[in-house]
């Protein structure tokens, strides 16, 4: 239900010119100072992308929504879900190969 509503509050936003919410991902069972380093990286990740396209990654692949959900509760295509997260994806694999070298 929260996720619902959060993903509501940005696709309204979106229709209204108000600013993106910042995005702030829950820590995992690792330790805070464990954990930090790949929650930054996640961050960063996700601040490259417009608002639509961060509720599409973070329904999919943090609260686990499946790709239909996730097109029903941002009004967009299931379609459109896709392709942003091969959006995502393939900028992200581009950004980690330049981090990494």
């Amino acid at each position: 239900m929260t996720t619902n509503h959060c993903l509501n509050v940005l696709r309204n936003s979106g229709r209204h010119g108000e600013d993106a919410l910042p995005v702030d991902l829950e820590a995992d069972e690792r330790s805070a100072a464990e954990a930090l380093p790949d929650r930054r990286l996640a961050q960063e990740l996700l601040e490259r992308f417009d608002a639509s396209t961060q509720a599409v990654v973070v329904g999919v692949y943090v609260d686990g929504m499946e790709r239909e959900e996730v097109a029903a509760v941002l009004g967009i295509s299931k379609r459109t879900v896709s392709r942003r997260l091969e959006r995502f994806l393939s900028s992200s694999r581009r950004f980690m190969g330049r981090a990494a070298s």
